[in-house]
C-alpha cells in the first residue's frame, strides 16, 4: 500500500469514526478489507457511509458534576453521633417541680429553650417530635389521676421546625412525673429500624417517675427492640437518688445522662448537644454527598454504555438493511466490504472511548470520596 493511499484511510477511519481515535486492536477481518480496497474505493465507501453515520455520538459521554459537601467546623469538645439521626423525639416533664428556678430562670423556660435550640440545630432532613409528660390534672393527690394518665403531644413527627417552636410554648408545669407513659407514647412516634441510634429519645426532667410506672424497662424495650432508638435524659438540679434513677433509665436505654445544676453547666450541655447536632449534620452531608457522587457516576456510565449500544446498532441495522435492498434489486454495492469494515473501524474506536470514559469517571469518582473523607476527618 502507497503512503497517499495508507494516509487517505487513516483520515478516513478517523472522520467516519467522529469519536477521537481509533481502537489499538489486533488485524481482524475488518482491518484486512481496508487493506485490500484501493483509495477510491475507500473514497466512494466513505461518501456512502455518511448518510448512516449523521450521529455524532460526543453527546453519549456527558460531563458529571461530582458534589463536595460543605461541612462545618468544629467548635468546641460534644457527645459524638454514633450514626446521623432519622427521627428524634423530645419529651419535657410537666410536672409542677419544673417552675422551679435554677439561674434566675425556671426549668420549664430552659427546657422551653434546649428544645428550640436542640432541634433547630438538627439537620434539615431529621424529622422531629414534641411532647410532654404530666401537664394535665395538678401536682395534688386529687390531680395524680389525672396527671399521670397525661401525655400529650404538642408537634407530630415532621421537618416542620416552626409548628414544633410554636408548640414549645404550651408546655406547663402543672403535674406529676409519668415518665414511663411518656416513653411509651414517644416509641409510637418512632419506626423500625435495625440501626441503634438513627432514632433518638432526649427526656429533658426534674425528677424520676412519681406515677407507678418503670420507665427503666420501658427504655430497655425502646432500645432493644423494633426500633433500636437510644434514650438520653437531661435533669435539672435532681438530688443524688433521684440522679441516680434518671441514670438507670437512660443505662437502659443505651444513652447518657447529664445533670444540670447551674446556668454554667446547662449552656455547657446545649453547646455539647450542639456540637452532636454538628457531627449529625456533617455525617450526613458526607454520607449524602458521597452516595449521590456514584449513583451520578453510575447513570452517566450506563447512560454513556446505552447511548453507544443504541449508534452501532442503529447504524449497523441501517447499513445492512440498505445492501440487502440493493441486493434484493440485483443491485449489489461493489464496495460493501469496504464500507462494513470502516463501520466497524468507527463502532471499534467508540467502544474504545466508551472504556476510556468509565475508567475516567470511576477515577474522579474516587478521587472525590477520598477528599470528602478527608475533609470530614478534619472537622471530627
Amino acid at each position: 500500500m502507497d503512503i497517499a493511499r495508507t494516509y487517505a484511510l487513516g483520515l478516513l477511519t478517523l472522520a467516519v469514526c467522529g469519536c477521537g481515535g481509533s481502537p489499538n486492536g489486533t488485524r481482524n477481518e475488518a482491518s484486512a478489507a481496508l487493506d485490500d480496497a484501493n483509495a477510491g474505493e475507500v473514497a466512494q465507501a466513505r461518501t456512502y457511509l455518511g448518510q448512516f453515520t449523521t450521529e455524532n455520538p460526543d453527546h453519549c459521554f456527558e460531563q458529571v458534576a461530582l458534589e463536595q459537601p460543605a461541612l462545618e467546623a468544629r467548635t468546641g469538645d460534644g457527645i459524638a453521633p454514633r450514626v446521623p439521626p432519622v427521627r428524634v423525639v423530645v419529651a419535657i416533664d410537666g410536672s409542677g417541680s419544673m417552675a422551679g428556678r435554677i439561674g434566675g430562670q425556671t426549668k420549664l423556660d430552659l427546657a422551653r429553650e434546649a428544645a428550640t435550640r436542640f432541634v433547630d440545630g438538627l439537620p434539615a432532613s431529621v424529622q422531629a417530635s414534641l411532647l410532654v409528660f404530666g401537664q394535665q390534672g395538678d401536682n395534688s393527690a386529687a390531680g395524680k389521676g389525672k396527671s399521670c394518665a397525661g401525655v400529650d403531644l404538642l408537634a407530630p413527627m415532621s421537618n416542620d421546625r416552626t409548628q414544633l417552636s410554636a408548640a414549645v410554648s404550651r408546655l406547663r408545669a402543672v403535674g406529676w412525673t409519668p415518665l414511663a407513659a411518656g416513653l411509651t407514647r414517644a416509641e409510637a412516634l418512632l419506626a423500625r429500624s435495625s440501626t441503634e441510634g438513627e432514632q433518638v429519645i432526649y427526656v429533658i426532667s426534674d425528677g424520676e417517675e412519681t406515677c407507678g410506672g418503670d420507665p427503666a424497662a420501658v427504655a430497655r424495650r425502646i432500645n432493644q427492640g423494633t426500633t433500636r432508638a437510644i434514650v438520653n435524659i437531661i435533669g435539672f438540679g435532681l438530688p443524688s437518688g433521684e440522679a441516680a434513677a434518671l441514670k438507670a433509665v437512660s443505662d437502659a436505654g443505651g444513652g447518657g445522662f447529664v445533670n444540670i445544676s447551674s446556668r454554667a453547666e446547662y449552656d455547657e450541655t446545649l453547646e455539647r448537644l450542639r456540637e452532636s447536632n454538628r457531627q449529625f449534620g456533617n455525617a450526613l452531608r458526607q454520607r449524602n454527598a458521597t452516595f449521590g457522587n456514584s449513583l451520578r457516576t453510575t447513570n452517566a456510565i450506563n447512560g454513556a454504555a446505552m447511548c453507544v449500544r443504541n449508534i452501532v446498532h442503529g447504524e449497523g441495522l441501517q447499513l445492512e438493511n440498505d445492501l440487502f435492498a440493493r441486493n434484493a434489486r440485483h443491485e449489489p454495492l461493489p464496495f460493501a466490504r469496504t464500507a462494513r469494515a470502516l463501520l466497524k473501524a468507527r463502532h471499534d474506536a467508540l467502544q474504545e472511548r466508551l472504556k476510556r470514559y468509565q475508567a475516567r469517571l470511576q477515577g474522579d469518582e474516587n478521587q472525590a470520596r477520598g477528599t470528602i473523607d478527608a475533609a470530614a476527618n478534619a472537622v471530627r
